[in-house]
């Protein structure tokens, strides 16, 4: 019996380490969409989460390229200004070929 309570007890604690990791990154993806609702204008933000759902890891690098030009310029980014952000993205990395025999 004392190998079953123990048994229990540790995939008790593991499931509770797991709600633990899940709640800190749902609290540091809350942060950073603040962040970006301060860096944006509403149309931007509404189309970066959009491409957050398409493509995310564009949405990584489109963010962090959005705080490092925020706090240079000291002013909300407009749409224009992201799609040109998100296109500079795009263009640098490469496509994928694809062949058909």
């Amino acid at each position: 019996m004392k190998g079953l309570a123990e048994g229990l007890e540790e995939a008790r604690k593991k499931k509770l380490e797991q709600y633990q990791q899940e709640a800190e990154a749902q609290k540091k993806e809350e942060q950073v969409k603040a962040m970006l609702r301060m860096a944006l204008s509403e149309n931007a933000y509404e189309r970066l989460m959009n491409v957050k759902l398409a493509n995310a890891q564009l949405y990584g690098a489109a963010a962090n390229q959005v705080f490092g030009l925020y706090q240079k310029a000291g002013r909300k980014l407009t749409e224009k200004e992201l799609i040109a952000i998100l296109k500079a993205i795009k263009g640098s990395q490469r496509e994928p070929k694809i062949t058909f025999k």
